[in-house]
């Protein structure tokens, strides 16, 4: 008996410790890690699941009416750029994915003067104002900009 645990002792010190580590911890693992890539957290292939779409009346609207008493002031009534840049598809702003879109609108950009809206606004908040604004991009600007492929890219 006593023989037998050595033996299991030695072999068990020979396997790494993934060999070693229960099925299903793998599992909880891979688990995990698929959750973070459709939520987005791993990087760029969350791009297409969480993709803006302004083709919702609703939602436009809605992001219409926030934008109009949030960012029209600095961005301009249709979104020509006053203090802050342009919106409406004349500047660079569907350079950009979706994702860093929501990250200016909510954390603005630091020693600049584009405030964070993430205090007041909600994630469905955002994404409307978004909406709003891709609203006034072209077919084509909106391809590239979900793509991630433009001339300047």
């Amino acid at each position: 008996m006593a023989a037998k645990k050595r033996r299991r002792k030695k072999q068990a010190r020979r396997q790494s410790w993934w060999q070693r580590t229960p099925g299903w911890v793998w599992m909880l693992s891979a688990g995990i890690i698929l959750a973070l890539v459709g939520l987005g957290v791993g990087g760029q292939s969350g791009r297409a699941a969480s993709s803006i779409d302004p083709s919702s009346p609703v939602l436009v609207a809605q992001g219409q009416t926030i934008y109009t008493e949030t960012c029209a002031v600095c961005h301009g009534a249709e979104g020509e750029g006053l203090v802050g840049p342009a919106l409406n598809g004349s500047a660079h702003s569907w350079h950009h994915m979706d994702n860093q879109l929501r990250s200016v609108v909510r954390d603005g950009i630091p020693n600049s003067e584009m405030p964070p809206h993430g205090e007041h606004l909600t994630a469905q908040e955002i994404d409307a104002v978004l909406s709003y604004i891709k609203s006034w991009w072209t077919p084509e600007q909106r391809r590239m900009q979900r793509t991630g492929r433009h001339p300047m890219g």
